[in-house]
């Protein structure tokens, strides 16, 4: 019976994905055996892969530990997603949970394919008991312009998600300027519960007038900002409230909003818990300026993974050539020295390669950046004992990893 040889097999590779005993000669406890990747990724990925398996493959990936469990469920019918242009878009969700309010206590994710400011605000003025994920992507098509008195007035029914951890919201216009947020915004974004916060192709600048305890995230582990755009002010209503946040994530295809010296003040109450650090910043001059010196990351303890762009971290001599020691009086063992966190385990190197003009697969490095790896392999003990080695050349991006 080959077609259902095929489904065992199939079966067995989904329990071996989750871990589970019957894949382990051991036999240990299912909990015990869940690889911590697969639940540490963020939803949206976690959802591109679950959705490649059928119903039964998500029941037996559900049944292989009550972690898995806990995310499945929505997959096995507790996930709502709207669909824009038809009578399943946000406002017909609305409709259909006024008329059955029976529904609203068995949702716990929300996704959301397009982003209406009124409708967006009266499907949050719901209480759901259950929700723990929200996901608003908006992609294409404008957003229908609403006045500030309207959206005011909408604020007034907000309503706090008990137990909503993941929160994001992704805006990607025909127009490549990041989508402009008011104040009245503020209002959907005021989740003290939240964990998870991503805001993608935005700008939020406005939010560094708000009060200071407005963003009360307590709980706050994970922020991940995509070519987005902000005040230094805005920034630190998000992260200074956070007494854990060990992972941040700041991607930029050019320049930053403001010179990377501002952040340190901002980050420097998470000194002691943030784990992970990606400034990736692609094509920035600002680390070209030759009065520009780096960033000092050795108050970073918890420090353990460190993306970054090298002339970022160390500075620059100006023209990607001369070494990072040109504007200082430290040679380039010191220089690093007095850069890097001490329990540093990954550095990824951003933006070293620089493909050729004309068609040539080969990639070329810069001299300094050079200098830079060989300096790192041959003083790893004294400079990041901790840290891996060898290197490895990733060629789908311009990235080295130490």
């Amino acid at each position: 019976m080959p077609g259902r040889r095929r489904s065992v097999r199939r079966s067995q590779r989904v329990r071996a994905m989750a871990g589970s005993p019957d894949s382990h000669p051991s036999g240990r406890r299912r909990d015990r055996m869940i690889n911590p990747a697969l639940l540490k990724l963020p939803p949206e990925t976690l959802d591109i892969i679950t959705e490649m398996l059928s119903r039964h493959e998500k029941a037996i990936l559900a049944a292989t530990s009550k972690a898995i469990k806990t995310y499945m469920e929505p997959q096995l019918g507790r996930k709502i997603k709207t669909r824009f242009g038809t009578s399943q878009d946000t406002a017909g969700l609305v409709g259909l949970l006024t008329e059955r309010p029976d529904i609203v206590p068995l949702i716990k994710v929300l996704v959301l394919d397009e982003y209406h400011p009124c409708h967006a605000r009266r499907l949050l003025s719901i209480k759901i008991p259950e929700v723990w994920c929200i996901l608003i992507h908006h992609e294409g098509d404008s957003v229908k312009h609403v006045s500030e008195r309207e959206k005011r007035a909408l604020n007034r029914s907000l309503t706090k998600q008990p137990e909503l951890t993941n929160f994001v919201f992704w805006m990607k216009n025909v127009d490549p300027i990041p989508y402009q947020l008011s104040e009245e915004d503020a209002a959907l974004f005021r989740q003290p519960t939240v964990e998870r916060f991503r805001l993608s192709y935005v700008d939020f600048s406005v939010f560094g007038t708000v009060d200071k305890t407005y963003f009360m995230y307590l709980n706050l582990k994970t922020l991940d900002l995509e070519d987005s755009h902000y005040s230094p002010e805005a920034l630190n209503r998000f992260i200074s409230p956070s007494k854990n946040l060990t992972e941040l994530t700041i991607q930029h295809w050019g320049d930053p909003p403001f010179v990377p010296t501002r952040y340190l003040p901002i980050l420097a109450p998470s000194s002691t818990t943030l784990k992970v650090l990606r400034l990736q910043w692609r094509h920035t001059r600002t680390s070209r300026d030759p009065d520009y010196h780096g960033l000092d990351l050795t108050a970073f303890s918890a420090l353990r993974l460190l993306s970054i762009q090298p002339s970022v971290l160390l500075g620059s001599g100006g023209d990607g050539v001369k070494p990072y020691v040109t504007n200082t009086n430290l040679g380039i063992t010191e220089l690093i020295r007095s850069r890097l966190p001490p329990g540093l385990r990954m550095f990824l190197l951003e933006s070293l390669t620089i493909p050729p003009p004309y068609g040539d697969v080969k990639m070329l490095l810069f001299p300094m950046d050079k200098g830079l790896i060989r300096c790192l392999i041959e003083q790893k003990q004294s400079l990041a004992p901790r840290l891996s080695i060898p290197s490895r050349r990733c060629r789908s991006r311009p990235t080295y990893m130490i």
